[in-house]
Formats: structure tokens, sequence, C-alpha cells
């Protein structure tokens, strides 16, 4: 057999392999889109069935609500029948989805108020908390495809969820308000706190949805009862001494058609989405029909081509233009490059250069570093060098950079290529650009960031203070993160999660929360319960950011010499995140005016905070602070106070 002849058996030989494996990754990634839109199709129905049961819990934390604040017979009745038709809820849904955790949790909550003494916060806690769990639930099966279009309508969809279940709190604390002879103030604080986090759910709407979806948004807001719902909500915060014109009873039947209907449109969003799912999965399997056919008859031809080529070496040019030709349709469909055995780039192929920017010019001749990214660790080239030498192929996500600047992510294949005597010849390394994936899940985290920043200043916001509190102790926080050496990730998690340091004084009565003078030793064990509660709000996520700022909220009250409270921990038992934020939220009350007293001199704060080194503070972070306090004071002074006479969240 020639050499030329030979060279045409092993280009063949590769192709084919390079075809096979280009057909698997393609048509395994094409039964993943109809799985996933498979999976969201047959779920639909068991979410809208779930979305029954929050319905039916939401009315029932209304009723409880009530009874508990004024328990009268007529409220017991109701109460008990919509208990009875919440239970029916969940027996219909048990068929198809286990909810035998949540349904237990449900009659305890009846169990507690049967038998403990009326708590109305604490029982709207508790069915808020059943609430959250169950809509997470219906999320969490939901969330789990690859298509776009659909992963941007229920992200859209979760928003209206959340945008139902804040109009079912406005009804429950609404008829609070209404039933209750006491705590108005408590009562009007928190259908403010409630009704500014509705309207940013409102306005986070406005901004994701499509133009086509805008008459979604339109029908919600210019339905009668929502309409009348809301106009209701505003003037009892305008004006909450005045005589509101609703009936307890008026109020419950006008509120629970609002919450009704959105949970209509959210309902037919999701019809909607199982529609699409549907058209996707057919739109897939025909796609899917076509890259069979495509890459069947390409291994067809190419098995074709290396028979005759053994058997005819007139076919032999012939065979050399078929394999440019599929080497195109290659190039076409990945990116591709080759690499001598020491990383030298020796081919590029348009799409390269396309995602890239670059020129094949200006890539040839050049190491791969040439569109290395500062953001990817050095380990992972080093793990990727070790295992190409020991011959194995390697596969990862690789964040690179573009000519222009900007960056780009690609799920990398690179193989080790040998002759036929083993030699190592090239390295060939074929990539998928996923860019889109990537963005999509960096908008959710932020998304997810901004709403608990949203919910650390709705907490904040029912004090009299500023409301710079919760920015300044966030930057504080930051920084003294990355002096104490904590990596880039760490640091935003805390910027992040100690803006909810404070969410445990939701439960504080303003009475004490609000009181300028020296609280009595009764008012002051109930404001040390905030942090105690903080915790319980935000514990059991299985979520980093959210378990960091349950962390804080929990441990920012704690004294390194285990002085503190509420469990008296010391030293390193207490967490980096919790040692931190102690130091930037003691700072920032020392360094602002309080309702209580007035700021302190810098150097009276800096006397007190080394005095109160290795006892109250960690003493390596009060020696970071101390060493840097300049770079603190221009937070302060970037964050000042508009009002120095209002009161600090």
């Amino acid at each position: 057999m020639t050499r030329s002849k030979t060279t045409i058996i092993a280009a063949i030989v590769f192709l084919i392999f390079m075809t096979g494996y280009s057909a698997c990754r393609e048509l395994s990634a094409d039964k993943c889109r109809i799985d996933n839109a498979s999976l969201v199709e047959d779920r639909i129905l068991p979410i809208i069935k779930s979305n029954t049961i929050i319905s039916e819990l939401q009315k029932e934390r209304s009723l409880s609500t009530i009874y508990e604040a004024n328990p009268t017979e007529s409220a017991a009745a109701a109460l008990a029948d919509q208990h009875s038709k919440t239970a029916k809820a969940f027996e219909k849904v048990s068929a198809t989805v286990d909810l035998s955790d949540l349904y237990a949790k449900h009659a305890r909550i009846q169990d507690n108020i049967q038998t403990d003494p009326a708590v109305p916060a604490l029982t709207f806690k508790a069915y808020t908390l059943l609430i959250s769990q169950l809509m997470e639930r219906s999320q969490t099966l939901l969330f789990n495809t690859d298509n776009t279009e659909i992963r941007n309508s229920l992200i859209l969809y979760r928003l209206l969820k959340d945008i139902q279940e804040s109009t079912a709190q406005l009804q429950a604390k609404v008829g609070l308000f209404l039933a209750s002879t006491t705590a108005k103030e408590q009562h009007l604080h928190e259908i403010i706190a409630i009704n500014s986090l509705y309207q940013h759910l409102i306005t986070k709407f406005q901004e994701q949805q499509p133009v086509r979806m805008q008459s979604s948004l339109d029908s919600i807001q210019e339905q009668p009862s929502v309409h009348q719902t809301f106009s209701v909500i505003q003037s009892i915060i305008d004006n909450p001494l005045q005589n509101i014109p609703q009936t307890l009873s008026e109020w419950l039947q006008l509120s629970t058609s609002a919450v009704d209907h959105i949970q209509d449109m959210a309902n037919r969003d999701l019809t909607l989405i199982q529609a699409t799912a549907l058209q996707s999965r057919e739109a897939a399997k025909n796609t899917m029909i076509r890259h069979l056919l495509f890459w069947t008859g390409a291994l067809a031809v190419l098995f074709l081509l290396l028979v005759l080529s053994l058997r005819r070496s007139k076919a032999l040019a012939r065979g050399q233009q078929l394999l440019r030709n599929y080497q195109e349709a290659i190039d076409y469909s990945t990116i591709v490059s080759k690499a001598d055995p020491k990383g030298v780039i020796t081919y590029v192929n348009p799409a390269f250069c396309n995602i890239s920017g670059y020129s094949p010019e200006e890539l040839l001749h050049q190491p791969h570093n040439i569109v290395r990214h500062a953001d990817m660790p050095a380990e992972v080239f080093k793990k990727l060098w070790k295992d190409l030498k020991e011959g194995k192929r390697w596969n990862g996500i690789i964040k690179n950079l573009k000519k222009d600047g900007t960056a780009y992510w690609v799920d990398a294949s690179i193989s080790p290529i040998y002759d036929e005597k083993g030699r190592l010849i090239e390295y060939i390394a074929i990539r998928r650009d996923i860019t889109d994936i990537i963005l999509l899940n960096e908008e959710i985290k932020e998304t997810q960031r901004e709403l608990i920043y949203r919910m650390g200043e709705a907490v904040e916001s029912r004090s009299k203070e500023s409301g710079h509190h919760v920015q300044r102790v966030a930057h504080y926080s930051r920084l003294l993160a990355q002096l104490i050496g904590l990596n880039d990730e760490e640091c935003e998690i805390i910027f992040t999660a100690s803006t909810m340091h404070d969410i445990g004084k939701i439960s504080t009565p303003d009475s004490i929360l609000l009181k300028a003078g020296k609280l009595t030793d009764d008012e002051w064990s109930v404001m040390k319960a905030h942090a105690e509660t903080g915790y319980k709000i935000l514990k059991g996520s299985t979520h980093p950011l959210l378990k960091v700022a349950a962390t804080v909220a929990y441990e920012h009250h704690e004294h390194y010499n285990g002085n503190g409270y509420p469990r008296g921990i010391k030293g390193e038992k207490i967490s980096i995140y919790g040692r931190i934020v102690a130091v930037a939220d003691v700072f920032d009350a020392l360094a602002t005016d309080r309702i209580y007293k007035k700021a302190w001199p810098l150097d009276k704060i800096v006397t007190y905070l080394k005095a109160q080194s290795g006892k109250q503070f960690d003493p390596e972070l009060i020696e970071l602070f101390v060493s840097k306090l300049d770079q603190f004071i221009e937070i302060k002074n970037r964050f000042k106070d508009i009002h120095p006479d209002t009161r600090e969240a």
C-alpha cells in the first residue's frame, strides 16, 4: 500500500471517529432537549394542582391570623371550613406529588392555634414558611430545562407567584389591621413593608417581560378586584386613622378575588409554558431526525469511502476531495483548533476566529494563552496539561478572552493525537459555545442577590433611621473580608448576606424598636431575640448565600470572649462572617446618629474598638480595621445619611 493511500485511509478513519463523536454529542444534546421539554410538560399539571393548595393556604393564613386577633365564633367557623378545604386540596394532589411532610406541618399549625396562646405574628410566619416551601418545591420541579424561552417564561412565572404571595400576605395583614384593636402601628409598618415588596416585584416583572407579554401585567393591574384591593391598601397607608369603608368580610371577599385572579394568570402562564414545551419537544424531535439522517448518511459515506480506498487506488483523488468537504462540515458546526506537542497553535477553523475576534494570522504560531482569561485559575491548566501528557482526554468549561476584551465561555474537549508508532503528533480541541447559558445563570444569581438586598432594606425601613445603614454595613463587611484574605466569591457573598443581619427585627415590636430611652430588662430580652428569629427565618436553605445570611443574623451579636448572645459562643467558634459583621455593625452604630444617641467622635470610637479587641471583637479584625481606618471612613462619607435627624435602619 502506497504512502499516499495509507494517509488517505488514516484520514478517513480519523474523520469517521470525529464524525461519530460529533454525532453522539449532537444527538445526545437533541435527546436532552426532548427529555427536558417532556419533563416540563409532564410536571405542569401537578404544579397547577399544587397552586390550588397554595391558594387555600393563603386564605387559611388570613382567616387564622384574624381569628387569633379576634376569636369570635363566626371566625372560628370560617377557619374550620377553610382548613377542611385546604386538607382536601392536599389529598387531591398527593396522588401525583409527595407532599406528606408539608401536609404534616399544616396539621401542626392548626394544632398550635387550638392549644397555644394566640400569637398572630407567629401563626402568620408559620403559614408563610409553609407556603414558601411549597412554592420552592414547585419551582424546583419546573426549573430543569435548557430551553432559553421556557426558562425566561419560568422566571416570569416565578415573579408572578411572588406577586400573588405578596398580595396574599397583604390580605392577611390588612385583615389583622381591621380585626385587631391593638398594635395598629406595628401592623401598619408590616403592611407598608410588604406593599413595598409587591411594588418592587411588579417593577421587576415589567423589566423582564417581553413586549408581547405586556397584556399580562396590564390584565393584573386593571382587573377590578386587584385595582380595588390595592386602592384600599393605599388608603390605609396614606390615612391609617380614617374609617375604612370595607368591613372585614368585604375585605376578605375583595382581596380573595384579587389573589385568585393573579393565580389564574399564573396558571394560564403555566399552560402557555406547557404549550411551548410541547412545541419545543416536537421541534427537537424533528431536529434529531434530521441530525440522525445527516450523521447516518455521513458515516455511511465515510465507511463506503474507506472500502473503496482499500480496493481502488484510482479513487484516491476523489477520497481526498470528500475528506476536505467533510472537514469543512465539521469546521462549520464546531470550534476547532490544533496545536503541536509544545502547545503552539497550528490550525484554527473559521468558528474559532469568529468567536475570538482574531484573524488566523494572529492566532497561528501563538500559544493558546492568547485567548486565556485572567479569571481562569492556573490550577485548571496544570490539570489539563497533566492529563494530556498522560495520554488522557481533557474535558471542561473554559472562560476565554476575545480580542476586544470581552469574555466568552466554551465547553471544550481536548485530545492528544498519536501516529501509528505511538508518537505524539498534535493536540486537537473541539469546543461548543455556552456563553448564553453562563450569562443566563449569572442573571438569575443577580436577581436572587437583588431580592435579598431588597428584603434587608424592607426590614430596615420599619425603623426611623437612615436607610444607608444596610449599604454601609455591606461595604464595611466586604472590605474587612478582603483585608482578612477571603476569596472574591466569599467577599461578594458576605457583601449581600450582611444586608440581612437584622432580618429578625421584623418581629420586634415598634414600642421597643423605636424607643428613644433605655430599654428595660424585659424589653432588652425581646430585642435580643431578633438574632435567633433572623436565623430561624433564613435557616434550612442549601443556597450558599442564604446559609451565610442565616449565620450572620445568628452570630453578629456574639462576643469573641463568649459574653455575647444568643448562644454565648466565643473565639473561632463564631464564624468569620459573624465576626466581620459584628465589627461593621457596631462601628456604624457608633459612628452615626441614632434615635437614642448622637454619633461618637472618631477618636472615641477607635479607643472603644481597641479596648474591646479580644473581648467583644476578633483582635485580628480590629487590627486590620484600625490600620485601614481611612478606607472605612471613605465608605461612611460616601453613604452619608441624607437626613441626620432621622433614624437609621
